[in-house]
């Protein structure tokens, strides 16, 4: 098993289970490779199965993957690709692929679609909101899809072992199975499970439950609110986002849980690149976030709003203002990680 920094070793099926909203099971997020369906299967036997066995073995001979070409081109930027970030933070687990005996310990279970955005960059099949237009283009579908029809309960097989669940979605916030599982973790008082989110942030609320008030629980969470950009432009790009609400939602959770981690997540596409230092800086000054709690997420697709196809001309004007915050950022001492982000962001938009 290689692991030197070429190496394109990723230790995520040693250690994850990713179901998606039709209930497949893949390697993670961004990559499709079928190794099962819930739907169909059980998890164990998948988990066990031939096609797992298969993508670890691959994995642990060090043979690349097209399909983790999302994670090989965000490093060529220059950036941490999620293979890189995990294989980093669990190196302890490393034990796991010599041994060939490994127990899914971070969940990444995207219950279903049901969410109440319909953002420019989305589709179908990660928001319910998108259901009429994907009719109007003829496909087909219902509205709502979800992962699990009628196995849920045998993700608590596994709870106990588990160190970190993501959640996302949809909108993780208004999902019923998110709040099951919350629920699950209290009644078995696993308080220290790593519990992280990407949520929109518009609605902290969920049939009577205040989901600020439920995190105080637990003693590690981190949220990841995906916003693009500040003001009305958010909105028109993240149709059902409200400017106002989202701060309104960041200073009740200041007030009741400042504990807890917050860091905005916004995807960088065309729609927004040029934005996204007013967002950072108009988040900072407001005393809302911190200046170091930012990771850009670039977009790849759809590929017409992926930076890297702007002219060169748009380029030269984005790559200007990104410097321009990165000045900002160093005046203000900023983290040299953060400084980094928007220099690899620079490098990733010229890449071609």
């Amino acid at each position: 098993m290689a692991t030197n920094k070429n190496s394109t070793f990723c230790i995520l099926p040693w250690i994850h289970l990713h179901v998606s909203q039709n209930g497949r099971v893949s390697p993670c997020c961004n990559n499709n490779r079928h190794l099962g369906n819930v739907q169909e299967q059980s998890i164990n036997d998948i988990w066990k199965g031939e096609k797992f066995k298969a993508l670890r073995e691959q994995f642990a001979n060090d043979t690349p993957d097209k399909r983790c070409s999302h994670c090989y081109n965000i490093e060529k930027s220059g950036k941490e690709s999620l293979r890189q970030i995990s294989n980093k933070k669990y190196a302890k687990d490393i034990v796991r692929v010599k041994e060939n005996n490994p127990q899914p310990i971070y969940l990444d279970i995207r219950f279903s679609n049901i969410c109440n955005f319909k953002c420019k960059t989305c589709w179908h099949g990660n928001s319910s909101a998108w259901f009429e237009e994907g009719s109007k283009r003829n496909a087909s579908g219902e509205r709502i899809i979800k992962a699990f029809t009628n196995n849920f309960d045998e993700l608590f097989e596994y709870i106990d072992d588990v160190e970190e669940i993501y959640f996302a979605g949809g909108e993780p916030l208004i999902m019923e199975e998110h709040y099951q599982i919350l629920a699950e973790l209290e009644k078995r008082k696993l308080f220290d499970i790593q519990l992280r989110y990407n949520t929109n942030f518009s609605t902290l609320n969920f049939k009577g439950q205040n989901i600020l008030e439920l995190w105080k629980k637990f003693n590690n969470v981190h949220v990841s609110a995906s916003v693009d950009a500040a003001f009305k432009l958010g909105e028109e790009i993240r149709e059902g986002f409200n400017w106002e609400q989202f701060i309104l939602n960041r200073k009740q959770m200041l007030n009741i849980a400042p504990e807890i981690y917050f860091e905005i997540t916004p995807t960088v596409s065309s729609l927004n690149i040029n934005v996204i230092s007013e967002l950072h800086q108009e988040l900072v000054n407001q005393n809302l976030l911190d200046l170091n709690n930012i990771y850009l997420n670039i977009l790849e697709r759809p590929s017409n709003f992926n930076i890297q196809q702007l002219s060169t001309t748009q380029k030269l004007e984005s790559e200007n203002i990104l410097k321009n915050h990165i000045i900002w950022l160093q005046k203000s001492n900023s983290s040299p990680k953060i400084v980094k982000e928007f220099e690899n962001l620079i490098h990733y938009l010229n890449l071609r």
